[in-house]
């Protein structure tokens, strides 16, 4: 029997037909093609939980805001940013963060100052009284950051009416190093100078060296405001 001139056609048709439905076969076969993308969500799918994107954008602001290059933020433009134990907690992230910069580091111990809650005033106290030199230092910093950090701590003390400011102040007249007597001898003159005087009139006798002896006899804000009882 021989094939009828048909046949041909046909077959040519068929072929056809095959080579149009292979590409839509290899799109929607798992084994081939971008199978392993990941599907896009539906639209009608819930977003992702977004509940920390506030707490993060304002860490992230009160970071930009310690940045500046002279600007130091006030408890007003910190209020802005959050709460005060949300921006306590914040400060206290960036002092303990040794990766961050010094100077942020620093500012944020300042700006802890500004605030009466205990966890603002724990670590103010650790690092005024701390040595700046001891292995057991509360800050993971290099020995000139912690010295720098001793000074503004000590200093710190003062706003917000710190309660252990006296007692660390007069013990840090006990340091080794000069620099941070000399600190401490300021501070209880301006803040406590009754209650300091006798402990200041014996380091005047204990202490003859001519930086300690100018730090007690110099007057405080000029010679109108000096102290009616000269320290010898």
């Amino acid at each position: 029997m021989h094939p009828t001139p048909r046949t041909p056609i046909a077959i040519m048709l068929l072929l056809g037909a095959l080579l149009l439905a292979a590409p839509a076969a290899a799109q929607s076969s798992p084994t081939h093609g971008d199978h392993d993308r990941p599907a896009r969500p539906s639209l009608d799918e819930p977003p992702g939980d977004s509940g920390n994107a506030p707490h993060a954008e304002g860490a992230q602001r009160l970071a930009f805001l310690l940045s500046g290059f002279e600007h130091v933020p006030d408890r007003r433009e910190l209020d802005q940013v959050g709460s005060p134990a949300e921006v306590v907690g914040w400060l206290n992230a960036l002092l303990q963060n040794p990766e961050e910069r010094t100077v942020i580091r620093l500012r944020a111990l300042d700006l802890l100052s500004l605030y009466a809650q205990e966890e603002a005033r724990a670590p103010l106290a650790a690092i005024a009284a701390a040595d700046h030199r001891a292995d057991n230092h509360p800050l993971d910093a290099s020995a000139r950051t912690r010295a720098q950090a001793r000074h503004r701590a000590l200093t710190a003390l003062a706003r917000h009416d710190h309660p252990e400011a006296f007692a660390i102040w007069r013990e840090a007249l006990r340091s080794d190093d000069i620099q941070i007597r000399i600190t401490a001898i300021g501070l209880l003159r301006r803040h406590a100078p009754e209650r300091a005087l006798p402990v200041l009139e014996q380091l005047a006798i204990e202490d003859t060296r001519p930086a300690v002896q100018r730090a007690l006899n110099r007057p405080i804000g000029g010679t109108s405001n000096a102290p009616t009882r000269r320290i010898p």
